[in-house]
């Protein structure tokens, strides 16, 4: 979800402690509460949970290095995204490749609480949860990478498209498009 008025103005609040004096408790506060998330977005866009941990880290160590260089046009929060967002390309361009090969959907299903009734219900959860992983992994990152902005992370459509560096109804096409891909893919995977 995004932060609230009073949650932002909070993040803006430590970011300027961190900025102004080097508040280690102030960054402290602002990495507990994005670190996870900016890890299960990292995911979408890293080879490996390795990469997602180098992506969460050079993006805290960046955002404590130019904490002085916000300008407040976005969120805090998407101001970190953003910064993750850069590192995961800034890796992919050192690594002369493009990463789509293993979002982890499974484990963000875990973390979001699908949990087990019965072995049956279980079971039932797992298929679906490996349908959606394995769609998720099928589609190209630039769709899931919108996919977890928006449906996972509750950015707005106005942040997403700003963070994506696209238009708002750009923004629309592909958040639409990526749902669709990723129906269809979860669809094709159920059929025999």
């Amino acid at each position: 979800m995004s932060p609230t008025g009073n949650d932002a103005t909070e993040d803006r609040a430590l970011l300027a402690r961190v900025a102004n004096t080097g508040c280690e408790r102030s960054f402290a506060a602002l990495f507990q509460r994005y670190a996870a998330r900016i890890q299960r977005f990292a995911r979408t866009l890293a080879p490996s949970n390795a990469n997602a941990d180098d992506i969460v880290q050079h993006t805290f160590v960046a955002a404590m290095k130019y904490a002085a260089r916000y300008r407040g046009e976005s969120t805090v929060k998407a101001w970190l995204f953003t910064i993750a967002r850069n590192e995961a390309f800034r890796l992919r361009r050192e690594a002369g490749r493009q990463v789509d090969s293993e979002p982890t959907l499974l484990e963000l299903g875990v973390r979001a609480g699908w949990g087990s009734d019965t072995p049956e219900t279980e079971a039932v959860r797992r298929q679906q949860v490996e349908a959606l992983r394995a769609a998720l992994a099928a589609l190209p990152t630039e769709s899931a990478e919108i996919l977890v902005l928006r449906d996972l992370e509750g950015f707005s459509g106005a942040d997403t498209a700003a963070l994506l560096g696209i238009s708002l109804a750009a923004q629309k096409s592909r958040l639409h498009r990526a749902r669709l891909q990723l129906l269809a893919r979860v669809k094709e995977g159920s059929t025999p």
